[in-house]
């Protein structure tokens, strides 16, 4: 498994995955089949398949390919331009958030052969080819925004509701409020994904599961390993150990 760190909020993970179990996150996810096709079941038990998905912000999803073959996850936080644009495409396009574009293989193909010469061009090229021009994408509201910035930048002491809500002089009630009708999910589930990101990045750095949990700022590593079941649909141990198979040369 590689990681990349492709902007504010946003990365991007490409290598062989298991069977997931059913999650989901705050993060709008696209799902790129880059050697065969991505097979989707969504909580109520439909699949679909195809070489490129979009998956909303929140909504319940498990992402299969075979053994073997290589998938691309990016991952955009929901208050990022491409996340609002896709967000808002994904449920426009499909009722359950789960969107399949047409003309996949090309453009699975077409990603492929970028992420051998850029990884921040191919992924660069998959957001426009799928949102568009960023001028005429909806914007969040200029305060909310102000606030996912504080917790994904890492700036401020404490991510807890009241304290941002202060840092950005409104309400928590509103700020609440804000989140969950721009983002489709929750203040809390934001911060946690954010803490996840953080984690996720410490692990790739080398540190051992406990200690990347602490320094994320999860309380301990039950903790850590809930939201990371929960928003994965894996164990921290096991992204752990795909991360050091990624970089260990006696590894096919």
């Amino acid at each position: 498994m590689r990681v990349w760190e492709i902007g504010p909020a946003q990365v991007m993970v490409a290598g062989t995955f298991g069977d997931l179990e059913i999650h989901h996150h705050p993060a709008v996810q696209v799902g790129v089949g880059l050697t065969g096709p991505l097979t989707v079941s969504s909580d109520d038990g439909t699949s679909r398949s195809g070489r490129v998905v979009v998956i909303a912000s929140g909504a319940s999803h498990a992402v299969r390919s075979d053994a073997t073959d290589v998938t691309l996850a990016l991952y955009l936080a929901p208050h990022t331009w491409p996340g609002v644009a896709l967000h808002a495409l994904s449920f426009g396009e499909s009722g359950d958030g789960i969107w399949m574009p047409s003309g996949g293989q090309v453009l699975a193909q077409s990603v492929a052969e970028a992420l051998d010469v850029d990884p921040e061009s191919a992924a660069a090229a998959l957001i426009e080819h799928l949102c568009g021009d960023p001028e005429q994408q909806p914007a969040l509201h200029p305060q909310l925004s102000q606030a996912m910035d504080l917790i994904y930048s890492g700036t401020t002491d404490s991510v807890d509701l009241t304290s941002v809500a202060h840092e950005v002089a409104v309400s928590p009630d509103y700020l609440g409020r804000l989140c969950r009708q721009q983002t489709g999910v929750s203040f809390s589930a934001a911060t946690r994904w954010a803490r996840l990101l953080s984690g996720l990045k410490h692990l790739a750095g080398g540190e051992q599961v406990t200690d990347a949990a602490h320094l994320a700022g999860f309380a301990d590593g039950s903790h850590a390993n809930r939201v990371c079941r929960e928003m994965t649909g894996a164990a921290p141990s096991e992204i752990a150990r795909a991360l050091r198979d990624s970089t260990d040369p006696s590894k096919p």
